[in-house]
């Protein structure tokens, strides 16, 4: 039945075009594409808009105009934006231009909009969001997303889901086409983005415990390298092997994941919920520290596991 409903009447459209939802959108433009649509998309950059309309699946797009035109073509709208701020003033300037078409609506009954948020913000931020939507005569999900770039392009992200069962309906045919696994948490919103929370906590206590192993290892002779290789015998999963070998290796490049900018935005993130619900959380708060350090450093923009740096600098290592 949800299939069905994909390949009506529904336009989709796509605000956020950053690492992640440039990566995002084509999968999603694919699938729109099999029922023979195209995908709405815009950008506040209008750069990064460009570089869709210009690709080898240009067909599958459509640059909109501004939020506005996004607001009156689409029936799903997905956000995929850098923090808290940005998301609430999109939803707002869209909210606005809904309760200004409700207060002109001729009488027609029109589908609800469903915004598919996949950011990752504070729940608080979710809960106004949603009732926000809710006036608007709107429903809301909470779907931010695990997984970098490059499993984005891909389609293989993992789904944190959370909101109404009428909004999830009508968005899981194109929730799904973004990736491997959609984990429907419940039809709280807020849920899903405490659940990315937590994937993002033990994400940085991964690398802060390869970071804090691997600067042990070699003040006393062991090289990163045996120690990577080690760290692939012993945990032998993907993700650990990545940032390790990243840290062996010094690939901390700018624009390659997620940054020690955004690191620190989701740390903190995680302090302020576990402040609220009274359940410490000691090693966000070396990890916090560590990438504070690292972006005093001068490495805001490298990936988040060069907090490393900061690790070895605490041990008195001269970086090379």
């Amino acid at each position: 039945m949800a299939t069905e409903q994909a390949s009506a009447s529904i336009q989709v459209g796509f605000v956020g075009l950053g690492a992640m939802g440039s990566a995002m959108a084509p999968c999603l433009a694919r699938f729109l594409s099999t029922k023979g649509q195209v995908l709405y998309v815009y950008n506040r950059d209008p750069s990064k808009t460009e570089s869709l309309l210009s690709g080898p699946e240009s067909a599958n797009f459509r640059a909109a105009s501004g939020l506005e035109d996004i607001a009156k073509n689409c029936n799903v709208i997905f956000t995929m934006l850098a923090h808290d701020a940005a998301v609430k003033d999109v939803m707002g300037k869209v909210v606005e231009f809904l309760k200004s078409a409700n207060a002109a609506d001729d009488g027609h009954q029109q589908q609800p909009r469903v915004f598919v948020d996949c950011s990752t913000v504070s729940p608080d931020t979710t809960r106004e969001m949603s009732a926000a939507a809710e006036a608007a005569g709107a429903l809301y999900i909470a779907c931010p997303v695990l997984g970098r770039p490059d499993a984005a392009a891909a389609a293989k992200l993992l789904l944190f889901c959370a909101g109404p069962s009428a909004a999830k309906e009508v968005a899981m045919p194109y929730i799904s086409s973004l990736g491997r696994k959609v984990l429907d948490l419940s039809d709280e919103a807020p849920k899903a983005n405490i659940m990315k929370l937590l994937a993002n906590f033990h994400l940085v206590s991964l690398i802060e415990l390869l970071a804090e192993g691997m600067t042990l290892a070699e003040k006393n002779g062991i090289s990163r390298d045996l120690y990577s290789s080690f760290i692939s015998e012993m945990l032998p999963a993907p993700i650990v092997t990545g940032y390790c070998g990243r840290m062996a290796a010094d690939a901390f490049q700018a624009g390659q994941g997620f940054t020690v900018t955004l690191g620190l935005k989701d740390v903190n993130l995680m302090r302020q919920l576990a402040e609220r619900s009274e359940a410490p959380l000691p090693l966000a708060d070396v990890a916090f520290n560590h990438l504070l350090a690292a972006k005093a450093g001068g490495l805001a923009d490298k990936d988040w596991s060069a907090l490393a740096l900061a690790v070895r600098e605490a041990a008195g290592m001269k970086q090379q």
